[in-house]
């Protein structure tokens, strides 16, 4: 004798509902007509009906999820968004191999890299100095973007060269799982090698590039960038918050503990491009582009090597073991901030609390910095 499937009342062998409970017995459901993965439509509030499909998840530097999604609209019936379907699919693998990170890379190599607890703590270590370009894309990864974390590292030989030996495994991981075409670690080059030093812009570069400001595109954005000091990738992040106009003084930076959230005074040679660029907002990047929006390194470096040329300095490229590099990038304002500050009388623990080297830790549990102290070094230089 059957029995109800909700009030297990006995049931009649041919029963559709319990003459009891009144509940259906036949809870079939009909096949799905799309498998997981597969993706979804569903009709937008004007009417028109979208494909989308999701990719995958990626984590940002605050460390939270966000979906990655590939779609497209514009359709005028469902039936038409579920056979467009099949062609989202065929985008999923290329737009995958797009937004793949290096942080994400080296997740998904380190499991695969079965060595001593000391050889991986050595490149965990090493990893956290590519710090700079952990949610990069792999695929924009540039061997410059790499050198630059290496000449920027203050550590020992030894962990520079294994930086160099961690980007070269983890491209050779990359390579046949199509997320890279190029092994990035064999250019790599650890300071001292094949004469590569840290090339800063000289002062007479500096001084024209000033005399430019207004005249070529984004040359304000190289002066202050000599005079504040800040990484590229820093530069670019700085938010309208980031700025005290009571102090005249940024606090930003990240990348070393020593580096984090310092407060950079600003130089009056470009207070007058600070003003400008902060003007009235109340949020929103300093250094954007012309639209308004953030602006990523890649195009940051366009735009420096555009007004070099314009300034007629000279930047010359020279070839490395088959890649060419050329002599001054963005990273060198840094460096160019670094001599500026040779020529001032202050104390260490001031400059190196302005420009945020790692080697200040101690220094920075056990000394106050004094913004006055600050200002005197940038208001000199």
């Amino acid at each position: 004798m059957l029995k109800c499937r909700k009030c297990r009342a006995e049931l009649p062998d041919d029963a559709k509902f319990c003459p009891s409970c009144g509940a259906k017995q036949d809870i079939s459901r009909k096949p799905k007509s799309r498998g997981n993965g597969t993706g979804s439509v569903y009709k937008l509030p004007n009417g028109t009906w979208i494909a989308i499909k999701v990719l995958g998840r990626k984590i940002d530097e605050q460390g939270k999820s966000h979906r990655i999604t590939v779609s497209k609209s514009g359709f005028k019936t469902k039936k038409e968004a579920l056979l467009y379907l099949p062609n989202l699919t065929q985008q999923t693998k290329e737009e995958k191999r797009k937004t793949v990170t290096f942080r994400q890379l080296y997740d998904a190599w380190e499991p695969t890299h079965k060595k001593s607890k000391s050889t991986m703590d050595c490149y965990r270590a090493a990893m956290n100095h590519f710090r700079p370009v952990w949610y990069e894309p792999v695929c924009d990864i540039t061997v410059d973007d790499l050198q630059e974390c290496m000449d920027d590292c203050t550590a020992g030989k030894r962990t520079l060269e294994n930086m160099k030996a961690l980007c070269g495994l983890l491209y050779k991981f990359a390579i046949p799982r199509n997320m890279a075409m190029l092994n990035m670690g064999q250019y790599l080059v650890v300071n001292g090698e094949a004469g590569i030093g840290k090339d800063g812009l000289p002062k007479e570069a500096l001084d024209v590039l000033a005399l430019n400001v207004g005249k070529v595109p984004y040359a304000d954005y190289i002066v202050a960038e000599c005079y504040l000091g800040f990484r590229p990738s820093e530069l670019l992040d700085l938010d309208v918050t980031d700025y005290d106009r009571a102090k005249k003084a940024f606090v930003g930076g990240a990348k070393t503990e020593a580096g984090k959230n310092r407060t950079v005074t600003v130089s009056p040679k470009i207070q007058s491009t600070i003003d400008r660029l902060t003007g009235k907002k109340i949020a929103g990047p300093v250094f954007c582009d012309s639209s308004g929006s953030r602006m990523t390194i890649e195009v940051y470096r366009q735009h420096f090597y555009k007004a070099l040329d314009a300034c007629g300095i000279d930047n010359p490229i020279t070839e490395i073991n088959g890649v060419k590099r050329r002599k001054y990038t963005p990273h060198s304002c840094r460096h160019t901030f670094s001599t500026l500050m040779k020529g001032v009388q202050a104390p260490d623990k001031d400059k190196l609390a302005l420009i945020g080297h790692t080697s200040t830790e101690m220094l920075r549990h056990y000394q106050d910095v004094d913004i006055e102290g600050l200002r005197r070094i940038t208001n000199a230089i």
